[in-house]
């Protein structure tokens, strides 16, 4: 009964789809998953093929529920088996609620904790914006995966979610994992960058994991242009394609095996 998060101050980075594929693993697992998208693009649906979900009613939205004109039920989209999703409407509205109706926080608060009597894990998909709904929903994960790019300005979004984290008073212990995406073994600016990470996360975020690095893989976009996701058993449309899609499902499941999520 976990609430994981993941989340980074920067763009294109990888958060979605590797939150993605860490919830539908999970359910693999036999555990029963929910994903709560704070993002209102709400691309996780798109993810696993599921995107008309996201506008096949105005009524079924996660702020639908806070307000009661709904149930549960109602909004939560059966994604993969075990594996269910939530999509949000207008988060800089809701946020703007949560800001000036204090009690419109706690709701949310104990709607979350509520689910957790239901779900095994609950996980939460973010933009790189920040909001009074990303500190509630950060505030109360249980552990908290950075997702960080190995570039410049992945770098630079590291080191303004730690700065985001100090100024919102958001726990840095929180951080479990930092995961570093866009690697690859033979390119100078990725192990660049890896190392760099590696020196700012001993300074900043010692008591986090770093992760082995997520190759930059083409496969991947292939995958979500089809709303499949690395983790189905679908055949890819050649052998060169299905073997870059086993050696990426093989790269992950080492990383999820290693993570203590409980």
């Amino acid at each position: 009964m976990a609430i994981i998060s993941t989340y980074c101050k920067k763009g294109g980075v990888g958060k979605t789809t590797l939150l993605g594929y860490l919830a539908h693993y999970y359910s693999q697992k036999g555990k029963k998953v929910l994903i709560i998208s704070a993002d209102d693009q709400n691309s996780i649906f798109k993810l696993f093929g599921v995107g008309d979900f996201i506008t096949d009613s105005t009524d079924n939205y996660l702020e639908n529920y806070l307000t009661g004109a709904c149930e549960a039920s109602d909004i939560v989209c059966e994604a993969r088996d075990n594996m269910y999703i939530i999509k949000t409407l207008n988060t800089d509205r809701l946020s703007f609620t949560l800001t000036v109706k204090r009690q419109e926080e706690r709701k949310i608060i104990d709607i979350i904790k509520d689910f957790t009597n239901y779900f095994d894990y609950i996980f939460v998909d973010f933009p790189p914006s920040s909001s009074r709904l990303s500190e509630v929903l950060l505030d109360i994960s249980d552990k908290i995966l950075l997702i960080i790019g190995l570039d410049t300005l992945g770098l630079d979004g590291y080191l303004n979610t730690i700065q985001y984290f100090v100024d919102t008073d958001i726990d840095l212990n929180k951080i479990k994992y930092i995961i570093p995406t866009g690697y690859h073994p033979i390119k100078l600016a990725p192990n660049k960058a890896l190392k760099e990470l590696k020196k700012q996360a001993s300074a900043y975020t010692p008591d986090a994991q770093i992760t082995i690095p997520v190759s930059d893989k083409s496969i991947v976009r292939n995958l979500q242009s089809e709303g499949i996701s690395v983790f189905d058993n679908a055949e890819m449309p050649s052998k060169f394609h299905q073997k870059n899609r086993d050696e990426f499902k093989k790269e992950l499941k080492k990383m999820f095996d290693g993570m203590d999520l409980e």
